[in-house]
């Protein structure tokens, strides 16, 4: 009997001893599963911020693109009104025409600028009248007396001075025309 005790005591201990080491890994596979549970909620979070980033951004590029798409000039090459039509370089932004300045902005470089206008003048009728002097579309009859660029940073300023008329009156004014 006394070996019978010493069995089950034996087994008992090994018992406990199976026990503890099936809890001790038991509360192991649960840390490693939090820690599992906590990465995908940061996983989660930051893939939520990176989803709403993407989405503004997107936005933000489509309202750009509306907001260009409706500008009179922007993917165009001609800027036309009932006073004037003159060629300008593609991706400039129509900002104003009044009292015969055109205003308008582009992100080109200034040179390219400066040598798409020459082009453009060279096309042209030059009047010299004095101290002034004037390029002239017949078909249009348009004067365009200047066309200055303007560099302020990346934005570059185009402004071009232009009226109408006739070139012959609008070289002498003592003729009534």
């Amino acid at each position: 009997m006394v070996k019978s005790d010493d069995k089950k005591k034996k087994n008992l201990k090994d018992t406990k001893k199976k026990a503890k080491e099936e809890k001790n890994r038991t509360k192991k596979v649960s840390k490693e599963l939090k820690k599992i549970s906590n990465n995908n909620v940061e996983t989660s979070e930051k893939k939520k911020t990176i989803y709403i980033f993407e989405t503004v951004v997107v936005v933000l590029l489509a309202i750009i693109m509306l907001l260009l798409l409706c500008n009179r000039t922007f993917f165009r090459e001609k800027y036309t009104t009932d006073k004037i039509d003159i060629d300008i370089p593609l991706l400039t932004f129509y900002v104003k025409d009044s009292n015969g300045e055109i205003v308008f902005k582009t992100l080109r470089k200034s040179e390219y600028v400066r040598h798409y206008f020459d082009l453009y003048l060279s096309n042209l009728t030059k009047y010299n009248c004095g101290d002034n002097s004037f390029y002239y579309d017949e078909l249009k009859h348009v004067a365009i007396y200047d066309i200055s660029v303007e560099k302020k940073f990346a934005v570059k300023t185009i402004k071009i001075k232009y009226t109408n008329g006739d070139a012959d009156c609008l070289c002498d004014s003592k003729i009534n025309c």
